[in-house]
């Protein structure tokens, strides 16, 4: 049986590896391999951590989104609990045949989307630590600090040495990747701070399959578009839910590079389709079917047209006058573009062409294995 460890840096663009060289990939270059691989589209935390967990598109996973919107009822649900998920995740498979699992995030809302409490395992976040937690880690940075990342990992180093699990899964946050450069001074010393307990976990566990990968990556955003209003200039009604929407507003203000449209009425599809095309700043509209077919989403947790910005790009409704001095933000093909780093790897690189063909191969690789 192989064991497994695999850290997803969120929001660890492809860019940051010309900025810093970081050590855990130079000192394991003989075992390992690094690439540049894609992150699924949207390029949003929810989608991505759930298809590497999974190994499945999100038309197989059902998560399409940080938040979900019904038009029937007008509201919306912040998608994060473990009943969402459609497929089994590496966590359920392993917790079915009694095997020992460990989940560590920086941000609370993964843990409990992730986890069933159903299935036995150990599971902690930074954001809200238990009294135990405390205990055995201390207490933790705020998850707006460039330090809770490197707190989550030592604490799952720790933790991996105690419980010796067959599989762990460690996910970070992207506050700094929202907040800073990243040449700036800030976000060297939080790649510095990740990388020195990358290199420890490391150290500490080479009898593992290690990789480390991202959820999605980061751009500078500049231009704002307001879809609703663009389309009610045409009578058009319609509601804008930006793909990105989650409850850590601080990071993006809910700005992103993708955003789903419901429209009231069906008939208004082409044309609006149409209207939006033809908008500066966009890349590209697509339908339910054509997003299904383009994106692997699934059609019936997404909007009446799925629609892409360049890579300055944004939606949202709050006014111009309050876009945000500097914004750094994704959810677009342009940040799609992440690295990939595999130690100790049984498989070569060529598998691994997006960061779910991390859960697909550990799936496959105990599949074969049991069976």
């Amino acid at each position: 049986m192989k064991k497994t460890i695999v850290i997803c840096i969120d929001g660890w663009d492809s860019e940051y590896l010309d900025y810093r060289q970081m050590n855990f990939i130079e000192n394991n270059k003989t075992n390992s391999f690094t690439k540049i691989v894609d992150s699924m589209m949207p390029s949003v935390t929810n989608v991505n951590n759930i298809s590497i967990l999974t190994g499945q598109y999100p038309s197989k996973h059902g998560i399409c989104s940080n938040y979900n919107y019904s038009l029937e009822t007008n509201q919306g649900v912040y998608l994060e609990e473990n009943r969402y998920i459609q497929s089994e995740t590496i966590f359920d498979i392993y917790s079915k045949n009694s095997l020992t699992t460990l989940l560590a995030t920086s941000k609370n809302k993964l843990k409990t989307l992730i986890v069933n409490n159903l299935n036995k395992n150990t599971s902690f976040s930074a954001e809200k630590p238990s009294k135990e937690d405390i205990i055995d880690f201390g207490i933790p940075p705020s998850i707006y600090s460039i330090k809770a990342n490197s707190w989550t990992i030592k604490s799952a180093a720790k933790k991996i040495k105690e419980i010796n699990p067959e599989f762990a899964y460690i996910t970070l946050t992207d506050y700094a990747m929202h907040k800073f450069h990243p040449e700036s001074e800030e976000s060297m010393e939080h790649l510095k701070l990740i990388d020195e307990e990358i290199c420890n976990l490391i150290e500490q566990n080479m009898q593992y399959e290690i990789f480390i990968t991202a959820d999605h990556g980061m751009s500078e955003k500049s231009n704002l578009i307001n879809l609703e209003e663009k389309l009610n200039k045409y009578n058009i009604k319609s509601k804008a839910v930006p793909i990105i929407k989650d409850k850590h507003e601080i990071h993006h203000s809910n700005l992103g590079g993708s955003i789903y449209v419901y429209l009231h009425n069906s008939k208004d599809m082409n044309e609006s389709k149409k209207i939006i095309q033809n908008l500066k700043g966009v890349d590209e509209v697509l339908t339910k079917s054509e997003a299904f077919e383009s994106l692997n989403l699934k059609k019936e947790m997404i909007g009446d047209l799925i629609v892409m910005g360049d890579k300055n790009t944004v939606f949202g409704d709050i006014p111009k006058s309050k876009f945000p001095r500097y914004l750094r933000s994704h959810a677009s093909k342009h940040e799609t573009s992440i690295p990939l780093v595999a130690i100790n790897s049984h498989q070569t690189s060529d598998y691994f062409i997006e960061n779910k063909s991390i859960g697909s191969y550990i799936i496959n690789s105990y599949k074969t294995l049991v069976e």
